[in-house]
């Protein structure tokens, strides 16, 4: 099931288009069983092919959308191109992430809380010959909606290098540690509220595919999308 917002009023995605999806009574039901970040297993390992062509088309017009997948590349059936959503790998690990990052594919990765304290360099890092950049608005506040002048890192396609994301929130020991299970930022606060409540609607007729679509066609021109505040691309 699928929840669109055309103007997000959260602190990081204001101004932003954005999207929920959830399972049919589990919030966590597109979410793939690979994530460790879930409190639990959902026992879901495909992507809905059908949802995932529609949401690469799903880019408003003169703009652009990004998300982030807990599916690897490997199971994606297209590699990110220009004018289509930017797919960006959600990787356990920082050296998973630097592996992709040589291979030409866009990834990311959650770091611990207390990893900034041991570094000179409080924004870019390298790791295994790969760069990554510290997500801005954890340093200046300037949301997605001014991240890159504009035209926000995690929507370009063919960036070099990765992002990183600095564990927060009540679950962040967990979220910066790959040993433990749990740690979803989404799993707590709003987000989990209304994740939660999506996921206790009916099903309607539309698919999923076909509303993200119908969705992006409306925005204004130059809008920026961001799919998936929390949800994923497997089979609901």
């Amino acid at each position: 099931m699928l929840n669109v917002v055309e103007n997000s009023r959260a602190k990081k995605t204001a101004g932003l288009a954005v999207t929920y999806r959830a399972g049919s009574g589990d919030m966590f039901g597109t979410c793939p069983d690979s994530c460790l970040l879930k409190p639990a297993p959902t026992g879901t390992h495909k992507i809905d092919r059908a949802y995932e062509r529609a949401v690469r088309r799903a880019v408003p017009k003169n703009g652009v959308a990004f998300l982030f997948t807990h599916f690897k590349p490997g199971q994606w059936a297209e590699k990110n191109e220009t004018g289509r959503t930017v797919f960006n790998y959600s990787a356990d690990s920082l050296s998973k992430a630097a592996a992709y990052i040589k291979n030409g594919v866009a990834a990311v990765a959650v770091i611990p809380a207390d990893y900034w304290k041991r570094k000179s360099s409080k924004k870019v890092i390298a790791i295994n010959g790969a760069r990554f950049v510290r997500c801005p608005d954890e340093t200046s506040g300037v949301g997605c909606n001014g991240c890159g002048g504009g035209s926000p890192l995690c929507a370009r396609q063919d960036r070099k290098f990765g992002i990183v994301f600095t564990a927060h929130g009540a679950a962040k020991r967990a979220a910066g540690d790959p040993s433990q299970r749990g740690g979803c930022y989404a799993a707590g606060g709003n987000v989990a509220l209304h994740w939660r409540n999506l996921s206790r609607q009916e099903q309607s007729t539309e698919s999923d595919g076909a509303r993200v679509e119908r969705f992006a066609a409306g925005l204004r021109r130059g809008s920026i999308l961001r799919h998936h505040i929390a949800g994923d691309l497997g089979r609901a």
